[in-house]
């Protein structure tokens, strides 16, 4: 079994790259990767999904990434676009979708304005919405973390100048695996969460999301900080949400909230998971809940 890609066109006439793992007659799933990320999909993730649950698994390039021209001020419900333009040239009406971190958003934004399309949301470790009453948005977040909030709410410019430091200073520390390896230092393990298998891909991604600049990741950042251009409290879909305890990237401060604010949310909060383990500890679960959705 392999991945493949193809070429759909976008909302404003521009390719848009699907990557597709599975059957073509298995159920759809279209995954939100974090940021940055890019259409590559994990071989295991999709071997699973496949075999063991019936899934189709599909992911794409959001603007910004892999080639892809950006579109600066994107807002998360402006995904949606790019989703409907997906399905129909898939020929694809019903689908599940997943997000993970910053990928979240999205699929949650899906599933609030795309009911006729989704079937259910799995998210993992999601941001909420900046400013939404009740959420102390930094609140667990290491200083530094939330110093880049607290910058680009000030000084937009000096963020982005910052930003594009962060950028080169990441790519040549995760871009491969041994720098994954020696990020997560003594909780490397031979399972899904934290393999050599996984750090190749996750370096592999980086080197993807990041070859044609940082312009991408920082319009998915100023797109978490600012309107979404969606009501969660509308969505009427299902929603699932994992949300680790030990969580600094995304503190569970986010998931709690999601928890409160989306109707007919089931949340599992992990007391002894973080950002790097709730996805793979917990996607069996989340594969098998999509996969029974009609």
């Amino acid at each position: 079994m392999e991945a493949s890609t193809r070429a759909v066109q976008g909302p404003d006439g521009e390719t848009i790259r699907v990557e597709e793992f599975g059957e073509p007659g298995g159920k759809p799933l279209l995954v939100h990767p974090g940021s940055p990320g890019s259409r590559r999909l994990f071989r295991p993730d999709g071997e699973l999904a496949a075999r063991e649950f019936g899934l189709r698994l599909l992911s794409y390039d959001r603007p910004g990434y892999r080639g892809r021209p950006r579109r600066a001020g994107r807002r998360i419900a402006d995904s949606v676009a790019d989703v409907r333009c997906i399905a129909q040239a898939l020929g694809i009406e019903r689908m599940g979708v997943w997000g993970v971190s910053s990928g979240g958003p999205y699929a949650l934004a899906c599933a609030a304005l795309l009911p006729d399309l989704v079937t259910g949301a799995a998210v993992f470790a999601s941001f909420a919405p900046y400013g939404s009453p009740g959420l102390d948005f930094c609140a667990g977040m290491p200083p530094e973390f939330a110093g880049e909030v607290g910058l680009f709410l000030t000084d937009q410019a000096a963020a982005r100048r910052h930003w594009r430091e962060d950028a080169r200073r990441l790519l040549a520390t995760v871009s491969t695996p041994e720098g994954w390896i020696a990020r997560w230092s003594d909780a490397v393990s031979t399972g899904d969460t934290r393999s050599w298998e996984l750090a190749g891909h996750l370096a592999a991604g980086m080197r993807d999301a990041l070859a044609d600049g940082d312009d991408g990741w920082w319009d998915d950042w100023a797109a978490v900080l600012t309107p979404w251009g969606c009501d969660l409290a509308a969505t009427r879909v299902p929603v699932r949400l994992w949300h680790g305890v030990q969580d600094r990237g995304v503190p569970v401060a986010h998931g709690r909230w999601l928890a409160a604010h989306v109707p007919g949310i089931v949340a599992h909060i992990a007391e002894a998971e973080d950002h790097s383990d709730v996805e793979g500890n917990h996607k069996r679960a989340a594969y098998a809940w999509l996969a029974g959705l009609t």
